[in-house]
C-alpha cells in the first residue's frame, strides 16, 4: 500500500531572464521559498519544479498532468497545494500566466501561455481531497474568479459536492501586483505570528480567509488580498503550534518576549489560568499569607491547607505564583521576570509541589488522571482513576505535596467528588499534603468569619468554615484555612499593585509612561484601593481604565468620578458595566463575549461556533448577526477578559473570572 503523505505542493516561479517580459527575480526566490515550507511540514514536492521556471507553457502544463496523475495513485492526508507566480494578462475575458516563451503581446491562446482552466483541471483530476491554489500575478484576482466558476461547473456535473478548493491571491480583477510581497509577508506572518490576532498559536491550521484578513493589514494600500472558493479551508500548517500549548491570559504574550519558546512555553503551563501580570511584575503584597503558608509547610507532613477568599481576591495569582516559584524548570523565567526579589521566607521552597493541577471545569476522573500522570502513576486503563491513584500511594508509601487550584470552578457537581475522593484521601495518607485553592463553596455566597489575617482563634479552625471546604477536611493531619479576605494588609497590597501597574503603562504612540510622577501614581492608587473593597479583581479593571488615561487627570476637579463606580451592592458586577464602557462598541463586546459565559470544559474555538452562538444569543438583545471578524476584535480589544488554551488543533478561549460569567449569564436573562 502506498504510504500516506501529508500532501504535495508544486511551487513555480517564472524565470524571465533573457526573455522579451521584465526580469522577476522574486518570483523564483518566492517559489522556493513556498516550496520549502510546505515541504518541511511533510508535503511531497516534484523534482522537476525548480527546471520549469524556464519551461515553455506546454511543458509546464505536461509536468501538471503528470503530477496530478501521481497524485491520484498517493495517499495524502491533507491535500494539494499550487504556487505560479509570473505576469499576468487578461486576453478576450480571460486571465493568463505568462511563461519565459509567451510572445511580448497577445493572443495567448493555446500553448502560448497558462490558463487558469490549464491549473483547475490538474487540480481536479489530482484526487485530492482539497486544495489551495495560490496565484501570485497581475490581475490574479480574476482568475481566481474563473478558477471558482471552473470548480462550480465540475460539482454540478457530478451532481454533488466537488473538491474542497480555495484560491487566495494578492490582487484584485483590476489591480497589479507587486513582485515579492505576497509570499513575503505569507510567510512572515506564518513564522511570526498574526498581527491583527486573526489566529493564534493555539491553532494547528490557519485558513484562507484568516490569511486573507491578515494580508490586507499587512500590505494596507500596496495590494489587496482576495479569496476564491473555501475560505475556511485548513490546509496551511500554523509552524508556531503547539499540540499541548498551555493556557494564557491573553494579555500575557506581549509580557513574556523576553522569554524563549521553551521558557515561555512551560512558564506558561505553570502559570496555568492566572493573570500573569499579577503572577509576575505586578503582583503585590500577601506577604503575610505567604509566610504562613511556608510555616505550615515546614510544620506539616500531613494535611490540608485551603486558601480561600471572595471572587475576585487572588487566588489563583496567589497561587500561581507558588506553582511557578517552586518549579524547577521555571527559575530562569523567575529569574527573567523578576520573581526572586521577595525573601526566601516568603517562597516554598524549589521543587516542594510533586504536581500542580487546576480544576476548572474538569471532572473527577480527569482531575486523578493528571495528577497521577505527574506522579508518573499510570492510570489510564483504570475504571476507578481516584481510587486507584490513591491505592498506588498508599501501597508505595511515597510521601507527596500537591497544589490544586479552582476547586469551586469545576464540572458542576464533580467539585465534591474531586475534594473527597481525590484531594482529601491523598492528604489523609502519612506524608502526604495538599494545598487548595477554593470559594466556601460553589456560588461563593457562603459568608466568612469575622477577624483579620493573623488571629488564628478566627480563622483555620472556624465552625462554619463553608460546605466546599469541609469537604476537605482529612480524618488525620492538619487542616488550616487561609481566608484571603481576612488579609489586614490588602488596602496596601492593592495600593503597591495598582502603583506597579500605573509605573510600567506607556503611551502607545510614544512609547513613553503615561504615569511617571510617583505622587500621581499613589493618588490614583490610594484612591482605587479605597474604592476596591479589597477586591483584586475591582483594582485590575481600575487599573486598565486609568493605563488609557493620562497622570494629569488626577489634577482635575471630581476626578475620582472617571474611575469606576465605588464598590456597592452591585459589587463586581458594577465594575464590569463601567469597564464595559471603554470599548467603541460596548454591545458587541458584551454580546461576543455572552457565550463564553455558557461554555464548558476548556472553552469556545473562535471559527464558526462562536460567531453562531454569539448571533444566537443576540436575537432578543440587539438582533446582530456576528461574524470572525467580529470575533478577532473582540479578542484584540477585550483580551484581558479572556484565557486562552488549545483543544483539538485549535485554539480556544474561556472566560478570564469566573465572576465575568455570573454577570453576563445575568445580563443575558435580564434581555429574556
Amino acid at each position: 500500500m502506498t504510504a500516506l503523505t501529508r500532501g504535495s505542493v508544486i511551487s513555480v516561479g517564472i524565470d524571465y531572464l533573457g526573455s522579451p517580459h521584465p526580469h522577476l527575480p522574486e518570483s523564483i526566490e518566492d517559489a522556493g521559498s513556498l516550496r520549502q515550507f510546505f515541504t518541511s511540514w511533510g508535503f511531497l514536492a516534484p523534482h522537476s519544479c525548480q527546471e520549469l521556471s524556464t519551461a515553455s507553457a506546454r511543458g509546464i502544463v505536461d509536468v501538471l498532468e503528470a503530477w496530478a496523475d501521481e497524485a491520484r495513485q498517493g495517499r495524502m492526508s491533507t491535500g494539494v497545494v499550487v504556487y505560479l507566480a509570473g505576469h499576468g494578462r487578461l486576453h478576450n475575458g480571460r486571465h493568463y500566466v505568462l511563461t519565459a516563451t509567451s510572445p511580448e503581446t497577445g493572443p495567448y491562446f493555446g500553448s502560448k501561455a497558462i490558463s487558469a482552466e490549464d491549473l483547475v483541471q490538474a487540480v481536479l483530476n489530482s484526487g485530492a481531497p482539497s486544495c489551495l491554489i495560490l496565484l501570485d500575478t497581475c490581475y490574479s484576482g480574476f482568475a481566481a474568479h474563473e478558477i471558482q466558476q471552473a470548480v462550480d461547473r465540475a460539482a454540478a456535473a457530478q451532481a454533488g459536492p466537488g473538491m474542497d478548493l480555495a484560491v487566495l491571491v494578492p490582487s484584485l480583477h483590476h489591480q497589479k501586483s507587486y513582485s515579492g510581497l505576497f509570499v513575503k509577508n505569507v510567510l512572515e506572518s506564518l513564522h511570526n505570528g498574526s498581527e491583527g490576532g486573526h489566529w493564534k498559536d493555539g491553532d494547528e491550521f490557519v485558513t484562507v480567509f484568516e490569511l486573507r484578513e491578515e494580508l490586507r493589514l499587512r500590505l494596507d494600500d500596496e495590494q489587496c488580498a482576495y479569496v476564491a472558493g473555501r475560505d475556511g479551508l485548513k490546509i496551511v500548517p500554523n509552524p508556531r503550534y503547539r499540540v499541548k500549548a498551555a493556557d494564557r491570559a491573553v494579555e500575557m504574550v506581549s509580557l513574556l518576549t523576553k522569554l524563549s519558546p521553551d521558557d515561555r512555553e512551560h512558564f506558561l503551563r505553570k502559570a496555568a489560568s492566572t493573570d500573569a501580570g499579577d503572577v509576575s511584575w505586578f503582583f503585590a503584597g500577601r506577604r503575610a499569607v505567604s509566610a504562613e503558608l511556608v510555616q505550615w509547610l515546614a510544620e506539616n507532613d500531613q494535611g490540608v491547607l485551603v486558601v480561600t477568599g471572595a471572587p475576585g481576591t487572588g487566588k489563583s495569582a496567589f497561587l500561581g505564583r507558588l506553582a511557578i516559584l517552586t518549579d524547577p524548570e521555571s527559575q530562569a523565567a523567575c529569574r527573567v521576570l523578576g520573581l526572586l526579589d521577595d525573601p526566601a521566607g516568603l517562597r516554598p521552597a524549589i521543587g516542594t509541589f510533586d504536581a500542580v493541577v487546576h480544576i476548572k471545569n474538569r471532572r473527577v476522573d480527569d482531575v486523578a488522571r493528571d495528577i497521577a500522570g505527574q506522579l508518573g502513576i499510570d492510570v489510564t486503563e483504570s475504571s476507578s482513576p481516584p481510587r486507584d491513584l490513591v491505592l498506588a500511594l498508599h501501597d508505595s508509601g511515597r510521601a507527596v505535596t500537591l497544589l490544586a487550584d479552582a476547586l469551586d470552578e469545576a464540572e458542576t457537581g464533580e467539585e465534591v467528588f474531586i475534594a473527597r475522593d481525590v484531594l482529601r484521601a491523598i492528604a489523609g495518607l502519612p506524608g502526604c499534603r495538599v494545598v487548595v485553592g477554593t470559594r466556601r463553596d460553589r456560588d461563593g455566597r457562603h459568608p466568612h468569619p469575622p477577624g483579620t489575617c493573623g488571629e488564628p482563634a478566627r480563622r483555620g479552625e472556624a465552625a462554619d468554615a463553608g460546605p466546599l471546604i469541609e469537604s476537605l477536611r482529612p480524618r488525620r493531619g492538619s487542616f488550616r484555612t487561609l481566608d484571603l479576605d481576612l488579609d489586614a494588609h490588602t488596602d496596601q497590597d492593592i495600593e503597591e499593585y495598582v502603583n506597579r501597574r500605573l509605573e510600567r503603562s506607556e503611551d502607545p504612540a510614544g512609547g513613553e509612561s503615561r504615569w511617571p510622577t510617583e505622587q500621581r501614581r499613589r493618588a490614583a492608587a490610594s484612591e482605587v484601593s479605597r474604592q476596591a473593597g479589597r477586591v483584586f479583581l475591582y483594582a485590575r479593571f481600575a487599573a486598565r481604565a486609568l493605563e488609557a488615561l493620562s497622570e494629569d487627570v488626577v489634577d482635575e476637579d471630581q476626578w475620582q468620578q472617571r474611575l469606576p463606580a465605588v464598590v456597592g451592592e452591585a459589587g463586581l458586577h458594577q465594575i464590569l458595566v463601567q469597564d464595559l464602557q471603554r470599548f467603541h462598541d460596548t454591545v458587541l463586546v458584551t454580546e461576543v463575549l455572552t457565550p463564553l459565559a455558557f461554555a464548558r470544559g476548556r472553552g469556545l474555538p473562535r471559527r464558526q461556533i462562536w460567531p453562531e452562538l454569539a448571533s444566537a444569543l443576540a436575537e432578543h438583545r440587539s438582533g446582530r448577526a456576528y461574524t470572525a471578524a467580529d470575533i478577532s476584535q473582540t479578542i484584540r480589544e477585550a483580551g484581558s477578559y479572556l484565557i486562552e488554551g488549545t483543544e483539538d488543533g485549535q485554539a480556544v478561549f474561556r472566560l478570564y473570572h469566573q465572576s465575568i460569567g455570573d454577570f453576563l449569564r445575568r445580563e443575558a436573562a435580564r434581555a429574556e
